[in-house]
């Protein structure tokens, strides 16, 4: 199994460097083909961030990813956790604060306090206010 480093992924869900394309294009499918590829919440996280740069809608970005989890040989640390995650980023959340948020559910480690007031509308959120 290998790992995908952020700026490959983005190039292969993309496609907009002539160059750096068909490398992470080869790259994907010899990964695959050798044991898989695991994708780390950091990696996912970073993605979404980086495609909020590109002229895509919200919708567009969530299918991108979402099409990537559920690739076959791709592994994700708890697929159902990432996938509801992606869903709150669907629907406006942001994906790194759901990512925390799935897992601090996963452990037990509630609440996640936050100085967010968006993120503590989330149940499982608890806002920390300054004096």
């Amino acid at each position: 199994m290998r790992t995908l480093d952020t700026n490959v992924v983005v190039r292969l869900l993309i496609g907009d460097d002539p160059q750096q394309t068909p490398i992470a294009e080869q790259a994907f499918l010899d990964a695959i083909a050798s044991g898989g590829i695991y994708l780390p919440d950091v990696v996912l996280a970073e993605v979404a961030w980086v495609l909020r740069g590109y002229d895509l809608e919200r919708a567009t970005r969530y299918q991108l990813l979402e099409r990537l989890v559920r690739t076959r040989g791709v592994v994700v640390d708890d697929i159902d956790a990432v996938i509801d995650a992606l869903e709150q980023f669907r629907q406006g959340g942001d994906l790194a604060d759901q990512l925390i948020l799935a897992r601090a559910t996963n452990i037990g480690a509630l609440p996640v306090l936050s100085f967010d007031r968006r993120f503590a509308a989330s149940q499982g959120v608890e806002l920390l206010r300054s004096s």
